[in-house]
């Protein structure tokens, strides 16, 4: 069984109730390479319908937890808004700097976003259905804040801050779409950093040899991905 196979057994479950969890499942699918595939289908059972089967408790149970973010690596999740891919940086670190300190792991969010965003732009040149008409990619979080957003406004992110106290006012989230929406996703308390790039950006030659440059200084510091693959949490 191949990934034109699952995916058309996917497809075959299609309903009008349930497209958007489809569309969410054969994005996963896209995104695995055929040894990940294949092991994912030997756990489940190996069969047709035990890849049915699967797929329907996977429906069932996005079907009552809505998920909002696509892993695309192991620290970052994209979302879909409008034109925009919304990147999703990871707010809880607090492990992670317990255990390797500030400095590290912030250089290791920093080459896992690098990552994620060579991820989508080889996810577009193969012309992965979900970001056919996605020209841009669209970070908020209040996690971007200091030195992110200076890293990010280095590799041409267009970059803003905003503080508690332009979120708390109602004239400025009126006129302020993404300050709004930033309220919505984390409350009038915080400092909130947006960041925002155009695709057309990521695949230039200037953009790209910028972004080299970047991963092999952190390579340098002894700073890599963990490349390990979980084939059930891709599925």
């Amino acid at each position: 069984m191949n990934k034109k196979d699952v995916k058309i057994i996917l497809m075959s479950m299609r309903t009008q109730n349930n497209e958007e969890r489809i569309n969410k499942l054969l994005g996963k699918i896209d995104m695995l390479d055929e040894e990940t595939l294949q092991k994912a289908i030997q756990k489940v059972g190996g069969t047709e319908e035990d890849v049915k089967v699967f797929f329907e408790s996977k429906l069932k149970e996005q079907s009552t937890h809505q998920e909002e973010h696509t892993p695309i690596n192991a620290m970052f999740s994209y979302g879909i808004s409008d034109t925009c891919i919304h990147l999703h940086f990871p707010n809880d670190l607090h492990d992670m700097i317990s255990q390797q300190g500030i400095s590290r792991t912030i250089d290791l969010a920093n080459l896992y976003l690098l990552d994620a965003i060579d991820r989508i732009k080889q996810l577009k040149s193969d012309g992965f259905y979900r970001f056919s008409d996605k020209d841009s990619i669209y970070m908020i979080s209040h996690a971007l804040i200091g030195s992110e957003l200076e890293f990010l406004s280095k590799l041409d992110f267009k970059t803003r801050r905003y503080n508690s106290r332009e979120l708390k006012s109602e004239d400025f989230l009126r006129n302020n779409p993404e300050a709004n929406l930033a309220v919505q996703l984390f409350g009038n308390d915080k400092r909130i950093g947006t960041a925002k790039i155009d695709i057309d950006t990521i695949f230039s030659d200037e953009w790209q040899e910028k972004k080299q440059g970047i991963v092999q200084r952190l390579k340098d510091k002894g700073i890599t991905l963990n490349n390990e693959k979980s084939e059930e949490k891709c599925l």
